[in-house]
């Protein structure tokens, strides 16, 4: 498998384990979508970033 295919693959693996928080995040966004602004859904950010991380087994 090539890099970029081995690297989408294992990214969709990450974000699929990471549903829940995914959903959460997409849910708050698209509850404020006529008033996003900067932190209002920080939460749920913060959580599926660490999820991800978590997964991925590397930090940003």
């Amino acid at each position: 498998m090539s890099k970029p295919k081995q690297t989408l693959a294992t990214l969709s693996k990450t974000i699929a384990s990471c549903s829940t928080t995914a959903t959460a995040y997409g849910a708050c966004i698209s509850a404020t979508m006529n008033d996003v602004h900067k932190g209002v859904c920080e939460k749920e950010f913060l959580a599926f970033k660490e999820c991800v991380q978590s997964s991925l087994k590397r930090r940003w």
